[in-house]
Parts: C-alpha cells; structure tokens; sequence
C-alpha cells in the first residue's frame, strides 16, 4: 500500500540579491525534503524566506525520492541539499524531512554533517522508521521528530519494506521508539493523526531567530 507523499522539497534561503523567481531573498534557510514520488518545485518567498525546492536523488512512485540506504546514497543526496543552499547564499540551514525525505534527513545529520557549519536545525517529520539512524553520530544541533502514528498502522515495526514498495535502508521497519532513541530524542505527537506533513511547525522560525 502507498501512502500519502508530500510533493516539494523546499530551501529557505539565501543571503541578500534575488532569488531565481525575482523575489528578494534571505540569509536563512529552510530545507523541505519531499516524500517518495514527490518532485521539487521551482524557488519562491514566504515573509522574506525564500524557497528553492531541489528534487531527489532518486526516482519512485512515478515521482522522485531520497535514497539514503548506502554512505554513497546519503552523500549523493547531501551534495543535492548543499549546491541548493550554496546556490541560494543560504548561511543558516534547517532540514524538514517529510516521510522518505524525513527518513534521508534523519540518515543525513547521523553522518555528523553540518553543511560547513549552516546546519542550525533539524525536524524528522513523520519518517519512515528503519535503520538509517543506527550509529547515529549527529552534531549539536536541535531536532524534533514529529509522529501521528499513521505509518506504523500500515507497516507495524518489523515490515519488510521491499512488500510495501518502501524505500528504507535495512529490510524490514522499525519501531518509533528505538529511531528516537538512536537521534536522543523523544517522540514529539504531529497535530495530526493522518501521515500528513506539519508545514506549520514552530522550530524553523525559532531556531533560526536563535541563529540569527
């Protein structure tokens, strides 16, 4: 069974000048990873944040996707997130991984990458929970994991991924629990009870006002 992906991975960025759609842009940054087949979207601005949304680093579910299962897969998707915020003169960065983005942005900062020193934040919401997180070496920065609990109904921990059409690193899904123990954090309840993205959440603009 699929499930429900959002479809734009979305950069906050860039430091003074213009952003491609002729808005102004920002030094702060927000990256938005899509979920399986889901794609990017060209760059545009919210509130003086302006928004790049690169696409994948796969391709799935008649869409794109963040592969993530291999050193070499986080790296080629890693390399995608940074000529997008160096591209948009980005200087403070968070992630905001939705669902298989989620699942790559959590596998991402478990590499201890901070893009060259802009990472300031990273939301993990809804992910796909597997064994991308095992090791964890992330740096010092915040992270919240966002949950609505509509994932494990369809793939209880254990799941093997390849039946689902699930892109995962390791066969099988896990649990919640053990994903937030491997980042050092606890499970923060989504607002919502559907797999759906929390566009809304509060952390972005906190952390990177601390940032700022």
């Amino acid at each position: 069974m699929r499930v429900p992906v959002a479809l734009s991975f979305v950069v906050v960025a860039a430091c003074g000048g213009t952003a491609p759609d002729g808005s102004s842009s920002t030094d702060e940054c927000v990256v938005r990873l899509h979920g399986k087949g889901g794609t990017g979207r060209p760059t545009t601005s919210s509130d003086g944040i302006a928004i790049v949304a690169p696409t994948g680093n796969g391709t799935g579910w008649g869409g794109a996707e963040w592969r993530y299962a291999t050193e070499r897969d986080v790296a080629a998707g890693l390399d995608i997130v940074r000529a997008a915020v160096d591209d948009a003169g980005c200087r403070s960065v968070v992630l905001h991984g939705f669902s298989n983005g989620a699942a790559f942005a959590a596998a991402a900062v478990c590499t201890g990458d901070e893009l060259d020193g802009r990472l300031v934040g990273v939301i993990v919401d809804d992910p796909v929970t597997d064994a991308a997180t095992l090791g964890c070496e992330r740096p010092d920065v915040p992270l919240v994991v966002y949950w609505t609990g509509a994932l494990a109904e369809i793939a209880p921990p254990g799941t093997d991924c390849e039946s689902i059409d699930w892109t995962c690193a390791g066969r099988v899904t896990r649990d919640i629990a053990d994903v937030t123990a491997d980042l050092g954090v606890e499970p923060t309840p989504s607002p919502f009870e559907d797999h759906e993205w929390y566009l809304d959440a509060p952390e972005p603009m906190i952390w990177l006002n601390a940032a700022g």
